[in-house]
């Protein structure tokens, strides 16, 4: 519970930018917009539209890159020459460090329930139970978090860790096949049900809204166990480079 001492502090260092968080919610609710009217009256094989399935899989998208945002502050606060400004404050600097990581999966899911609320009443999408889709956005953006930090404090570079959380985040929205069809083989379906986030996610979404509890749980435990181990490398990484 001690992390929520610096809460306020990293609450208020994230408000001062919020033409950065503005542009986080805005740029998603255009892409979302203009893909709806791309895929309008677009049919899936079952008759249903395919822009109620594709909203779904784009929300789930848009947390792969959420943990752009702690990387950012991490990397401001600790990495540069704010680095002594900030160990001269009368808080403890891991605290601090992981309530940035909070409040960035805090955004993240907050962002993602304002865009199920649009998608759903504006252009029809189906979540289904709200409760369950907010539990995955949630693993989602946690997940995507720890690595995005994994990155920064793995690498000496900071552009370097920018571009592979892109490679993280794009390399699974191309293996799902989102951007061009990816074979049949078993590779591929390996991936795609048992390691790719946003297919787990997904899956987990569609299997709990079809009545397929075990498989839903099945999938989110995945991301959960995912991060859970990924949290670990992460603090080990993390306690080695804020001192």
């Amino acid at each position: 519970m001690r992390v929520i001492s610096t809460m306020k502090f990293t609450f208020f260092r994230m408000v001062r930018e919020y033409i950065t968080l503005l542009l986080l919610l805005v740029v998603p609710i255009v892409l979302l917009t203009v893909f709806s009217f791309v895929l309008e009256g677009v049919t899936t094989e079952t008759g249903e539209p395919l822009i109620n399935e594709q909203n779904v899989i784009f929300v789930l998208v848009f947390q792969m890159f959420g943990g752009a945002l702690a990387m950012a502050y991490i990397h401001t606060d600790f990495f540069t020459e704010r680095k002594q400004r900030i160990y001269a404050l009368p808080f403890n600097q891991t605290l601090y460090a992981f309530s940035i990581m909070v409040c960035g999966i805090v955004y993240s899911v907050l962002l993602g329930i304002v865009l199920m609320t649009f998608s759903e009443f504006v252009f029809g999408a189906d979540w289904g139970n709200w409760l369950w889709a907010i539990y995955i956005i949630f693993l989602l953006a946690l997940l995507s978090n720890i690595v995005c930090l994994i990155f920064t404090f793995s690498v000496n570079n900071f552009k370097i860790a920018e571009r592979l959380s892109e490679v993280y985040g794009v390399g699974f929205v191309i293996l799902a096949g989102l951007i061009f069809p990816v074979p049949g083989n078993d590779f591929f379906v390996f991936v795609n049900t048992y390691v790719n986030p946003i297919t787990l996610a997904a899956d987990a979404i569609y299997g709990m809204n079809q009545s397929h509890a075990g498989e839903a749980w099945f999938r989110s435990n995945i991301l959960l166990i995912a991060s859970g181990v990924l949290f670990i490398v992460m603090l080990i990484l993390g306690k080695r480079k804020i001192r």
